[in-house]
């Protein structure tokens, strides 16, 4: 066990000892990140912090006993990717060039003896490897655009590998994780925001190959099957894999090129939703170790006792990639063919909730399977695999018959979801009298469609819930614009709030509500306190918190109201009235002309 803990301790020191000299050097020799409009940082940052990360790696690394053959090639795989970074740091590479490179560095490293057995056939197994770490060595170069993001992802990749590899006796690999995790660790203490110093492309080259090449390093990991193989590397690399995808995919429909920068990537989206940047990275470490718990319970106990959880995760991401790609980061411009494709398509937003509806239902039904016969499903799989499609047409039909896709999820209240649930009891009804019908129920239980009832209701109606929440939790108030307090802190004032927060147009950084009702003091309305009464109002305005005052209810008498108009006069403070007016379109029509 001692032999575990001197490499990343050792990592650790020597990475802030290298970062501690590395950064004012790139200053003298001008390997610095200055300001453009398409990247997150404003002041002039030093490069060169991926020397630190990987000359402690490449340090310690040299000090292990006896590396294998498959572990040499890794370190000195990355170690040559570092170099290819180093060099674009200081002087940009064309994307065709750096691409051509790392293909050469990683065909190298596989033919050094890292590679992952899927296949069983050796040329296959060694292409698919290549795919691998190329493309996760450059989502970890696209994930490095926020101060402590890809240094974190790494950390925790790291650091569940390092878990991974002690589990399966691979002492070997174990130390290998366990030193890049500790020179992870002691950078960040300069790259969490404001970092004082970035990665560069030598340490985010570096990372991404050494992550990846970890992940399909022989000779004992993932030891459990052929999925454990496929799934476990993809779980724990899950943020980045989730970025890159995204981002080609947005770029991709609003027809930009791929390898063009920007502020488009996952962490950028969260903060223009109303995340603060260290929000941001840690909602994305949250998501990253989130998703290495799931890989650990897999591997723990196995797929068929884990699948509800992985199809849960993958439904989770479908609905954040929504939520995020509803935030407008490109400048209008005409469609390319295939975005008008996509835009232009008349149902494109039913057919994306039938097709997340349907996985959910096949989903609840496996796992009502899983539940009922305690995960030994082998006898159960043909009578599953049977029914499977008839369970998904019979939900399928009563949802649509029941009208659940002519609501919005942006909007979803208890109506919708009432009527959700009866869709789906209906279903469920219609589907026992399928199977019954077909197969006269012989072999299936009674038990596992009570239990797929309940599940495909939790499922459907949290994923709607998912969606609105992540919707009003990231939407919040502007963090410039002048200071509102809203007087009524009831259906008018919320009326206000969500428009407040909604509204691109308006800036008004929303900080409190006040109401006459003193059962209300002291509490929060959608987060918001309720600060007191009118008279509060006064002080407000003297301690400079209040900018304007919005009145939001109609229950309020006249008097009080020019009380406030008084108050706020005096103090140069606007009053507002928000009210919600109907009008007869015909005579608006006749005035307007």
């Amino acid at each position: 066990m001692t032999d575990l803990w001197w490499p990343p301790l050792a990592a650790l020191l020597l990475a802030v000892a290298l970062t501690y000299v590395v950064r004012p050097a790139a200053r003298l020799v001008g390997a610095v990140a200055r300001p453009k409009e398409d990247r997150w940082h404003r002041g002039t940052v030093p490069l060169l912090g991926g020397v630190a990360i990987a000359g402690a790696v490449l340090v310690v690394a040299a000090l292990l006993p006896s590396l294998s053959w498959s572990g040499l090639s890794l370190v000195m795989g990355a170690g040559c990717l570092a170099l290819v970074g180093l060099f674009d740091d200081f002087r940009p590479l064309r994307p065709q060039i750096k691409f051509l490179l790392q293909v050469i560095v990683t065909a190298v490293v596989v033919a050094g003896g890292v590679h992952l057995a899927v296949t069983g056939v050796p040329a296959v197994d060694q292409l698919v490897t290549v795919v691998w770490l190329v493309a996760v060595t450059n989502a970890f170069n696209l994930l490095d655009n926020m101060d402590g993001l890809a240094a974190g992802i790494g950390l925790i990749a790291a650091g569940f590998r390092a878990y991974f590899f002690f589990v399966d006796g691979n002492l070997e690999g174990a130390m290998l994780a366990g030193t890049l995790a500790g020179a992870l660790a002691g950078f960040l203490l300069f790259n969490v925001q404001p970092a004082s110093i970035f990665m560069g492309d030598t340490g985010s080259l570096f990372i991404g190959m050494f992550v990846a090449g970890l992940n399909v390093i022989g000779p004992y990991p993932y030891s459990r099957g052929t999925v454990a193989v496929l799934l476990l590397p993809v779980l724990i690399l899950l943020v980045p894999i989730f970025d890159t995808v995204f981002v080609t995919v947005a770029r991709t429909l609003a027809g930009r090129s791929i390898a063009q920068g920007g502020r488009d990537h996952t962490s950028h989206r969260l903060v223009a939703l109303g995340l603060s940047e260290r929000g941001a990275v840690l909602a994305l470490w949250g998501m990253a170790f989130g998703s290495g718990l799931v890989a650990v319970l897999s591997y723990r106990y196995g797929l068929p006792y884990t699948a509800t959880l992985v199809g849960l995760l993958v439904a989770g991401l479908v609905v954040l990639g929504v939520q995020l790609g509803l935030q407008r980061v490109y400048p209008h411009r005409g469609d390319p063919g295939l975005v008008r494709v996509v835009t232009d398509f008349p149902f494109k937003k039913q057919v994306a909730t039938v097709a997340i509806d349907i996985g959910l239902i096949a989903l609840a039904y496996y796992s009502a399977y899983v539940l009922r016969f305690e995960g030994r499903l082998d006898a159960e799989l043909p009578v599953f695999e049977a029914s499977l499609l008839l369970v998904l047409v019979s939900h399928a039909a009563m949802l649509g018959l029941f009208g659940v896709y002519r609501d919005s999820w942006r909007h979803a209240g208890i109506r919708d979801l009432v009527r959700l649930t009866g869709a789906t009891l209906a279903g469920s009804v219609i589907a026992v009298l399928v199977v019954l019908l077909t197969f006269r129920f012989t072999g299936y239980s009674r038990a596992v469609f009570a239990i797929h009832a309940l599940l495909a209701i939790t499922f459907l109606s949290g994923s709607r819930v998912l969606f609105r929440a992540l919707g009003e939790l990231l939407a919040g108030d502007p963090l410039e614009g002048p200071r509102t307090v809203i007087y009524g802190a009831g259906a008018g004032g919320v009326m206000v709030l969500r428009e407040a927060r909604s509204n691109g147009e308006l800036d008004w950084q929303v900080v409190g509500f006040i109401d006459d009702d003193a059962g209300k003091h002291r509490t929060r309305v959608h987060g918001v306190p309720v600060l007191g009464s009118l008279e509060q109002v006064a002080p407000l305005i003297a301690s400079g918190q209040v900018a304007q005052v919005i009145v939001a209810t109609q229950s309020v008498s006249r008097e009080r109201i020019e009380a406030l108009t008084r108050v706020c006069a005096d103090a140069g403070v606007r009053t507002l009235m928000a009210s919600l007016e109907f009008h007869d379109a015909a005579s608006a029509r006749v005035s307007g002309e």
